[in-house]
């Protein structure tokens, strides 16, 4: 007989934590008229908005009435994280209950994810749960395990073949037999070791692959997408554990987001780009900074994004830039109509942004995203450079000691940007109203005199 998750009086662990929540709804008082006009919707439209839900919360729907009862099983989505699992006893005794009772006979998602905890689950239970979730045709899988357990576990040869798939996010990923995914769109590996001969099996067996999203701990040496004729997006983070140079051949795709680290890195045939997002990963491991490699990098990149119309560089690439226009190294004329700087206000990125705009003679939109982010190269390391050098960084633009930002502070700064712009309509700012409260209002910026006579058409909008 099969199992069907319930104890000998019928009742199952579901049925339990649903009830310890009774008296925490009761305890908040009456809302009835709430609950009704939300009952009053059809079962498909609760099922999804529950869906959004982790299933461990949608399961607690079920003691707000008892017709609550019979939708949260034929919800399109299941979603275990077992880091939320700290108050449940046995968590993969939870999950086959939750799963013995499942109604739906099409699932669009399956998550699971124990990459936070110590204790994961069983292999046997790990396998039975991935053949449930294939056995309603799961659109969307999502598998988390942690590094350790991922060594370990191996996936069963069942996973490899599928025609329902359409999203597949892994964190841990070994190809032993050949792979048929005849439906997957779109495949995001991360945390995970990866040879060239299981990413060469992955392509084969993804016909209609269109987007690929590579946050690996090792990556192939040669990147050659050059037999997925489909793929449109390619996404990769090369941390520091990376090891070994890469080469990309990606004919095909038409947006590249790369953040390298630094290690070389090659873009040997991307000829079909229309969208570039570029920044570096930084992580200190030698007191000097090996900035003329990476300057080489970065124009040998550039050299091959000429002709893209839609352009982002980070913070890390753009002081790069800068020491590339301190040394008089020139630049490539790009033919860039949307860029986008992701970065602080800073005198060590004006400089590869001033060059960046003057060699951009169509370009339309202008937007200038001030964020923060981890793995900034340090500015000692760029004065240690600059000084040994003998490079002189403040023949554009000081900034000196002054944080919070002034108003005065960023209308220089911008206004230095549209100085070098020619063709310029549109100029977005992104992230600077709460880091202005020094000097006078934000607003004085829209008003910032004199202004070159070429902008008095140029829409400034703050945001």
């Amino acid at each position: 007989m099969a199992y069907d998750g319930r104890n000998g009086d019928g009742v199952t662990a579901a049925d339990c934590y649903a009830h310890q929540h009774r008296r925490d709804i009761k305890r908040a008082g009456d809302s009835s008229e709430n609950l009704d006009s939300i009952s009053s919707l059809p079962d498909v439209l609760i099922q999804q908005i529950l869906s959004f839900l982790p299933t461990k919360v949608a399961i607690r729907t079920s003691v707000l009435s008892r017709r609550w009862r019979h939708v949260w099983p034929n919800t399109p989505s299941l979603s275990f994280d077992f880091e939320g699992f700290r108050n449940i006893r046995n968590p993969a005794d939870f999950i086959n209950e939750t799963l013995a009772r499942y109604t739906a006979r099409k699932m669009m998602r399956f998550h699971l994810d124990s990459y936070h905890v110590r204790d994961c689950p069983p292999d046997h239970d790990l396998n039975k749960w991935i053949e449930f979730a294939l056995s309603r045709n799961v659109e969307n899988l999502s598998l988390q395990f942690s590094v350790s357990h991922s060594l370990e576990y191996s996936i069963p040869d069942f996973f490899y073949t599928n025609s329902s798939v359409k999203q597949l996010n892994r964190n841990h990923l070994i190809t032993r037999c050949s792979v048929s995914w005849t439906s997957l769109k779109k495949l995001s590996l991360h945390s995970c070791y990866i040879s060239e001969e299981s990413l060469a099996k992955i392509l084969c067996g993804c016909p209609i692959l269109e987007i690929l999203r590579l946050y690996c701990l090792s990556q192939p040496t040669f990147l050659d997408l050059s037999k997925s004729p489909r793929l449109r997006v390619l996404k990769i983070k090369r941390r520091l554990l990376v090891t070994g140079a890469t080469l990309i051949v990606a004919p095909h795709i038409h947006d590249l987001r790369l953040t390298n680290s630094q290690l070389p890195c090659t873009l040997v045939d991307v000829s079909s780009l229309t969208k570039v997002k570029l920044d570096i990963d930084f992580c200190q491991v030698k007191e000097e900074l090996d900035a003329l490699f990476l300057q080489i990098m970065a124009l040998e990149m550039l050299e091959k994004l000429k002709n893209v119309q839609k352009l982002t560089f980070g913070e890390n690439f753009l002081k790069i830039l800068s020491l590339v226009e301190l040394r008089g190294v020139s630049l490539p004329i790009f033919k860039v109509q949307v860029l986008t700087l992701r970065t602080t206000i800073s005198q060590y990125v004006i400089h590869g942004i001033v060059r960046v705009l003057q060699n951009s003679p169509q370009l339309k939109k202008l937007t200038l995203l001030h964020s923060w982010k981890c793995g900034f190269i340090p500015e000692d390391l760029l004065d240690y450079y600059l000084e040994a050098h003998s490079l002189n960084q403040n023949r554009c633009w000081i900034l000196g000691e002054t944080w919070p930002l002034e108003s005065k502070v960023v209308a220089s700064f911008m206004k230095i940007m549209l100085q070098n712009t020619k063709t310029l309509e549109k100029m977005v700012v992104i992230g600077l109203k709460g880091y202005c409260p020094k000097g006078k209002a934000f607003e004085e910026l829209l008003q910032m005199d004199p202004m070159p006579s070429h902008d008095n058409n140029v829409a400034i909008v703050f945001t």
